[in-house]
């Protein structure tokens, strides 16, 4: 009998106005698909929250707050061993820090300006990014890569050969960002340049 890994949502935002309303939002959005949608003022509350549960989480961490925050506390979260992504959120210029966030570990940076149909369309991938089914079968040893969905756009884009450039026009990033999630993508394939990126992909089916 398979199990199935349920994924949870947690918010960490110091606003209470955003924070519940955003929370509120997701939780109508994926209570039919069994997410749990949790909240937090701060970044000490989200991993005392955290490190008391055995939930996969995703993090939708607000950059900007009193206390941890900012780049180091996407990396302080993205080392907790349940948490699968960390999204970062922010009022700052998104194309100023979604390269920053990028850096240091973010799956992506969504910007309060968004509306909240948008973060949505952006969440859905990832919950289904991971793998949902723990295989059973002795013989199988399934290898899950932990890539962001931008990770695979970008990995994807490399497989029809487009150049750094091209990637970044065709995703409306910046080629130094492109070049950031390249270099986490060789990382997390453990691979040296493009063509063994793109084999191995192959091997395990990562591309759309």
């Amino acid at each position: 009998m398979n199990a199935i890994i349920k994924k949870s949502l947690l918010i960490i935002d110091d606003h209470p106005v955003y924070r519940d309303a955003l929370g509120e939002k997701l939780t109508l959005e994926f209570i039919d698909d069994g997410v749990e949608v949790a909240v937090a003022s701060s970044a000490n509350e989200g991993l005392e929250l955290i490190e008391n549960t055995d939930k996969h989480w995703i993090v939708l961490l607000d950059i900007l707050m009193p206390g941890l925050s900012g780049l180091a506390g996407i990396k302080v979260f993205k080392d907790l061993h349940n948490v699968q992504q960390v999204v970062a959120i922010s009022g700052l210029d998104e194309h100023a820090w979604e390269p920053k966030t990028a850096s240091a570990g973010a799956s992506m940076f969504l910007s309060k300006n968004n509306t909240a149909e948008f973060i949505i369309r952006k969440l859905k991938p990832l919950l289904a990014l991971q793998t949902d089914y723990v295989a059973k079968t002795e013989n199988v040893e399934p290898k899950e890569f932990r890539l962001t969905q931008r990770q695979r756009e970008v990995l994807d884009l490399i497989s029809q050969g487009h150049p750094n450039k091209l990637i970044a026009d065709f995703l409306d990033i910046s080629e130094q960002t492109v070049k950031i999630h390249i270099n986490q993508i060789f990382k997390e394939l453990r691979v040296f340049n493009r063509t063994q990126a793109v084999l191995k992909a192959q091997k395990h089916q990562l591309l759309s």
